[in-house]
């Protein structure tokens, strides 16, 4: 069991098909970003109201091979931890050369196109938890939205190796010096999104061999801690410490299962939350080979976005959503927000 990288697993795994519905059920899309976060708001959440919150992927990437905790759509199959490592192979992709970068994204991700289509057509699901312009907008469009909910602020910000041995202080300053940047593909929303706008300010056209798009947050992180990027363009802490996550829980939990497994049999949640942070702590201690240069001295870098929870026109009980926002929103909600390096005000 990945307890490291799921935070005790508390958040089953659905897509549809999944079976009638239940009281007290909370089904909330959302994506890479937040999924660690979330099962830890619906850890407390359910320990103070009862609520079952289960988790479903926003975007099923179905050109990767499978691997251990994939996900696959028109399934009934509960996975706990979605977001695993990928395959070795990592796909990259480079801007043509002299292409200008134009602030818009014209298309956006099928995938989530097809995902978000699809919502509306079941008519299935509770929630929308999401850091992308485009998504809301096309969640508007489906009729699908019903009240919004800030929960959270979202920062861009770059990651260089650790000590920042090329002394970058700007987006501008890798492709000043020529250095390779990656960002996450922009048709996929949230960070790509905010990251290619920023681009677009800041440079009217850029040589193809200096910024490289990667499909996946961690794909981005991977090549990042092996060197083969100079910067990334990331939303804040929270990026570096879902990569951690995922990529070490095994090791982690190899060594930490005994007095994991102790603690589960005297069903005691308290313990084994102390486990866990103790592990997440020495693990950033340890693992952690990159550090954050903020743009925010740079006007053209700003990037604030607001992260919004959508409550889905498909809602078994519009009281329900509105009370899992209220907690997100709440003292305990934002305390779990900030630790995951989320900002709240």
């Amino acid at each position: 069991m990945r307890y490291l990288s799921a935070l005790l697993l508390i958040c089953p795994v659905v897509v549809f098909g999944c079976g009638p519905r239940k009281d007290a059920q909370l089904y909330i899309y959302c994506n890479e970003t937040f999924w660690y976060v979330m099962q830890e708001e619906a850890l407390f959440f359910n320990k103070n109201h009862g609520f079952q919150v289960i988790l479903i992927p926003d975007y099923v990437d179905q050109t990767v091979d499978k691997t251990e905790g994939a996900v696959e759509i028109n399934t009934d199959r509960h996975v706990p931890a979605p977001w695993t490592k990928p395959s070795e192979k990592t796909e990259t992709q480079t801007v043509n050369s002299g292409i200008a970068i134009s602030p818009e994204i014209e298309h956006i991700n099928p995938e989530i196109k097809r995902r978000i289509e699809q919502i509306a057509e079941e008519h299935f699901g509770d929630l929308y938890l999401s850091d992308s312009q485009q998504h809301i907008d096309m969640i508007r469009k489906t009729a699908l939205s019903t009240n919004e909910y800030p929960i959270c602020y979202l920062t861009l910000t770059m990651l260089v190796p650790m000590g920042n041995p090329h002394q970058f202080h700007s987006v501008k300053d890798v492709l000043d010096a020529h250095r390779t940047l990656g960002i996450v593909d922009p048709s996929l929303g949230g960070l790509g999104e905010s990251s290619w706008k920023v681009l677009g300010k800041i440079k009217p056209a850029i040589p193809m061999e200096l910024v490289h798009f990667y499909k996946r947050q961690y794909d981005l992180l991977e090549a990042l801690e092996q060197g083969t990027i100079d910067a990334a363009l990331v939303w804040n802490s929270s990026s570096q410490f879902n990569f951690l996550l995922v990529k070490y829980s095994d090791e982690y939990n190899t060594a930490n299962e005994k007095l994991m497994q102790a603690a589960e049999r005297k069903k005691d949640v308290e313990k084994l939350r102390r486990i866990l942070q103790e592990m997440c702590k020495d693990l950033v201690e340890r693992k952690t080979f990159a550090e954050e240069v903020p743009l925010t001295e740079n006007p053209d870098e700003r990037c604030v976005v607001a992260v919004r929870l959508v409550t889905l026109s498909s809602a078994f009980n519009f009281g329900y959503c509105e009370r899992f926002a209220d907690f997100m929103r709440s003292k305990q909600g934002k305390e779990v927000l900030r630790r995951f390096g989320f900002v709240t005000e």
